[in-house]
């Protein structure tokens, strides 16, 4: 069932690089009631002169996510240049408009082989201990993502070493899976032309379906640290959920911070300056929500 009452939440992810960099840290809180919900993001983007110069972080605007089931309509807000955008609710079909489509095609169309797989190995230590008033569980759950014939992807494992609670932050209008507390994720890139991974998934051991409180994900050298440090039923203001009146509706709302003048005269003369990803490797290991 959706959450009953109010439910804020403020959590902190703290990323540390490969080669020990450390960015500043995210904070997200999310403010959520039955039938809607509302998720405000600061992060940073980072930039560079030289691939081995130091970085420069600018702060990304002010920006909140709304999602209104009675409305049937999301809308994401930029409190700094108080501009906002609104859009249908994306709807999904249900599992027995899913059968139903299935016995009307008949024949059921053929899946490709997979290319990739995903073995997620969960522990329950057994380790016990109260997070905001809550029984929480020690879990250590790892991801392996294996490739197989076909694959372009490298093989790469994360172990998550977190602490769990049973918390509902479910809405009304959420997809039924997420009711179910089923699915996997799978995340990947390919270039025009290429066929994308097809994975397929292995469990061993019960999932952890709790929300985390607390943990730790490593992937080869790259550390990722995420902490709720807030978590509260307290009422909440029923304006948070709407969008100020005297902010404008646009088609898209800017989410980069502005660069430094430095780096935008690189920019300007041909020469990016941001840090950003080698956009020619292939990551498998970095999940993207799929029904499963």
């Amino acid at each position: 069932m959706p959450v009953v009452g109010s439910l804020t939440l403020r959590c902190i992810a703290r990323h540390t690089l490969p080669d020990g960099r450390r960015p500043p840290p995210v904070e997200t809180v999310q403010y959520i009631q039955a039938d809607r919900k509302r998720e405000e993001h600061r992060g940073f983007s980072g930039y560079r002169l030289h691939p081995k110069g130091r970085d420069i972080y600018r702060p990304s605007p002010r920006t909140a996510l709304i999602k209104r089931c009675d409305l049937q309509k999301t809308f994401h807000v930029n409190f700094d240049d108080r501009q906002y955008t609104a859009c249908p609710i994306q709807t999904f079909p249900s599992r027995e408009e899913i059968r139903n489509r299935a016995t009307a095609v008949g024949q059921p169309p053929v899946q490709p082989a997979p290319t990739v797989l995903v073995e997620t190995e969960t522990v329950d230590t057994g380790e016990r201990k109260e997070l905001f008033g809550r029984p929480a569980r020690h879990v250590i759950t790892t991801r392996r993502v294996i490739p197989l014939i076909g694959s372009r992807c490298g093989e790469s494992q994360t172990v998550t070493d977190g602490w769990y609670i049973d918390l509902d932050t479910r809405l009304s209008c959420d997809p039924w899976w997420r009711s179910s507390g089923s699915g996997h994720a799978f995340g990947t890139t390919h270039r025009h032309g290429e066929q994308p991974e097809w994975p397929t998934f292995k469990d061993i051991g019960e999932p952890e379906r709790g929300y985390v409180v607390l943990s730790r994900s490593t992937t080869g050298g790259s550390v990722l640290e995420l902490e709720v440090t807030h978590l509260s039923t307290a009422a909440i203001d029923p304006a948070l959920f709407e969008v100020p009146v005297n902010f404008s509706l646009v088609e898209r709302i800017r989410q980069e911070p502005v660069p430094p003048l430095v780096i935008r005269l690189k920019q300007a003369y041909g020469h990016s300056g941001a840090a950003r990803p080698n956009a020619d490797a292939m990551d498998c290991s970095r999940p993207h929500p799929i029904a499963a």
